[in-house]
């Protein structure tokens, strides 16, 4: 047997079987509400990783008029995969921080609506890396008389996982 079939063979696991999943629950629902869930935290992170490239490039260089468009389409792009990423409340909310335009913007324009996607993103990462840093720790701990105050009940510090 090769070393990727044997890797492939897992005890308990039907073939065919879809791969786990997780979600990280990152705030509290809004008026009973759905919570604010990240759906796809490694699409998250790409996307992140992408976006910081992306503006290091914008403000590192002069961009051309022709540039333009093309900066535009990617990110339009990115935009879209953080709303793949996130639950409808959360990409609810990029819509109304930063509205999407028809318009052709201007190179600050792009360098302004870089700069939200990538504070909005990096806040969502922080959040994520905090909730499951403390669902981490109530797994380590789960006797601790403090782990209830930190977030057990409620929305933070939760990792939902599915599959």
């Amino acid at each position: 047997m090769k070393a990727a079939e044997v890797m492939s063979r897992r005890p308990g696991k039907a073939e065919g079987a879809p791969p786990r999943r997780f979600a990280v629950i990152v705030g509290e629902p809004a008026d009973g509400g759905a919570a604010c869930r990240i759906e796809e935290p490694d699409r998250l992170l790409r996307v992140w990783a992408l976006l910081q490239a992306t503006c290091e490039q914008l403000d590192s260089a002069t961009l051309p008029p022709e540039g333009i468009p093309g900066l535009q389409r990617q990110l339009q792009a990115i935009r879209r995969e953080l709303e793949r990423a996130v639950s409808p409340p959360l990409a609810a909310e990029l819509g109304r921080i930063l509205p999407a335009h028809e318009w052709a913007p201007s190179a600050g324009a792009l360098r302004i609506e870089c700069a939200v996607l990538l504070s909005w993103a990096g806040t969502l990462v922080i959040q994520m890396l905090t909730s499951v840093a403390a669902a981490h720790e109530r797994l380590r701990h789960p006797e601790a008389p403090d782990s209830a105050a930190r977030g057990a009940g409620s929305g933070r510090g939760r990792v939902e996982v599915t599959g």
